[in-house]
């Protein structure tokens, strides 16, 4: 899977080595992105700013990823590219104290909890989830984006004028019309 090749040293994190809190501004230069709907592009480097902070129940990471990626329009089938600031939250909890969590309700109260085992963390994969969940389900180049005409696929933003001087007969379904036309 092509997400598991975007693994980077740099992105795992010592949490013994974090006292208070630490914050982290950098750059990731990532082209491509695996997404349930296929592989996208991202077209600028993925500025990313957050911060791991130590509390009493383990380490709070929060911040942002912003990048652009090449997306398709799902009604005219153009690509574009779309801006995207997604959020990195987690909450990870020692593995130890896991049982505490799942006994109590205090488990449902919280958002994105992870249990580690070891005294490090890889956060790939909360940037690629930051990234993931700012993809709209159904791309649009632009909000009132008009498609392709349903008869001959011409695009019509560009043709907003666009019109068939006939009514247009699908040739799979001539021969039911012309049932109708029988009857009468």
């Amino acid at each position: 899977m092509l997400n598991d090749n975007l693994r980077d040293q740099k992105l795992i994190y010592d949490l013994d080595k974090i006292e208070e809190k630490e914050n982290f501004i950098f750059e990731l230069n990532w082209k491509k992105i695996d997404t349930p709907e296929g592989i996208v592009d991202i077209t600028s480097p993925i500025n990313l700013d957050f911060y791991i902070e130590k509390n009493s129940e383990g380490f709070l990471l929060k911040g942002s990823a912003m990048t652009k990626v090449k997306l398709q329009c799902s009604r005219c089938l153009k690509e574009f590219e779309q801006q995207i600031k997604g959020e990195i939250e987690a909450f990870y909890i020692s593995k130890s104290m896991e049982s505490l969590y799942i006994k109590s309700e205090r488990l449902e109260t919280l958002d994105n909890i992870i249990f580690f085992s070891e005294e490090k963390i890889d956060i790939t994969d909360r940037i690629i989830e930051s990234i993931l969940m700012e993809i709209p389900e159904k791309p649009l180049c632009k909000v009132d984006c008009k498609g392709l005409c349903p008869i001959c696929g011409v695009d019509l933003n560009e043709n907003p004028d666009h019109k068939h001087d006939e009514e247009y007969i699908d040739p799979r379904f001539e021969k039911l019309l012309n049932l109708f036309k029988e009857e009468k």
